[in-house]
């Protein structure tokens, strides 16, 4: 596999791996950073994936630049050529999809894709998305990739403040704003399900390489979950 290195600060490295983001090159990217933090072990002080580099934080009290480049290069260098897309866990999200309260753009979206809210809904869930990367805030993870027929650009004029939960979309991917925040992608719902806790390990939720799939749950349900009630 081709990859090259750059220096990304006094104690980091960051690896690239090709130019456009895929399922498949997520899931090969979260296998090289398994087998990176099995081999260099505490030499290695943060690894952070994303769709198409790796982030590398190192020791320098046990390695310079020089010295971890040559621990590295034949670890990359000698990788099997097969393979297969790991089979993590699915995390399941269930979600209160409505126009009038938790959805507020998919009414919008309905109109200009030419469909129902209903399809918009059902093209959401239907599809089963992979964990790219970690970013914006704290515990928000960007997933991909949606139905082709969801893609859509961001609002032009962000949100001054999207709650904590709400599933949103935007291009081609989607993601749960994390916790209270602004934000500029199209809002679909919100779930009730925390996606990040200070207190758990790790704290976020959902991780780089997970399968992550939405349902549809009623305005009962979303509140005996947790959610907060819904103002129409």
């Amino acid at each position: 596999m081709d990859w090259s290195a750059e220096t990304a600060g006094v104690n980091a490295l960051l690896l690239r791996f090709g130019d456009v983001m895929s399922p498949e090159l997520s899931a090969r990217i979260h296998q090289i950073s398994l087998r990176l933090q099995a081999c260099l072990g505490d030499r290695l002080l943060n690894l952070t994936p994303a769709y198409t580099t790796l982030l590398l934080e190192y020791d320098l009290l046990q390695d310079t630049q020089t010295a971890f480049l040559a621990r590295l290069t034949p670890l990359l260098d000698n990788l099997s050529p097969e393979f297969s897309l790991p089979q993590t866990d699915l995390i399941n999200i269930p979600v209160y999809y409505d126009p009038h309260s938790t959805g507020p753009d998919l009414i919008a979206l309905a109109e200009q894709k030419h469909c129902t809210v209903e399809d918009i809904i059902r093209l959401h869930s239907e599809q089963e998305y992979r964990v790219y990367a970690l970013g914006f805030a704290p515990g928000f993870a960007y997933m991909g990739e949606t139905h082709p027929d969801l893609r859509v650009t961001r609002l032009e004029t962000p949100r001054a403040r999207v709650p904590a939960g709400s599933v949103a979309i935007a291009d081609n991917q989607t993601a749960i704003y994390p916790i209270d925040s602004p934000g500029g992608w199209r809002l679909l719902g919100q779930t009730p399900m925390k996606l990040f806790n200070v207190q758990a390990d790790p704290p976020a939720l959902l991780q780089p390489g997970q399968r992550v799939r939405f349902h549809a749950v009623d305005r009962d349900t979303f509140i005996q979950l947790g959610g907060h009630e819904p103002h129409d």
